[in-house]
């Protein structure tokens, strides 16, 4: 998995592999998607990867979107 922070909204279609489409929501905050999602969004010029963060701060940003999560 790559990790990449999203400027833009993107819709990432997984065609021909999967009937499916991701659309991804922007954010300040580094997110984790598979390498061909993120190497789309960065050629698209929506989104810039980043280091994978360490196991602590992975766990940090997961926690704090469960936290945002309950709360709205």
């Amino acid at each position: 998995m790559a990790w990449a922070i999203f400027k833009k909204q993107f819709n990432f279609d997984h065609r021909p592999l999967k009937a499916v489409s991701q659309f991804i929501q922007p954010s300040d905050e580094p997110q984790e998607f598979p390498e061909r999602v993120v190497a789309a969004a960065v050629e698209a010029g929506v989104a810039e990867r980043v280091e994978t963060p360490s196991a602590d701060e992975k766990r940090a940003i997961k926690r704090a979107k469960r936290a945002d999560a309950q709360t709205t």
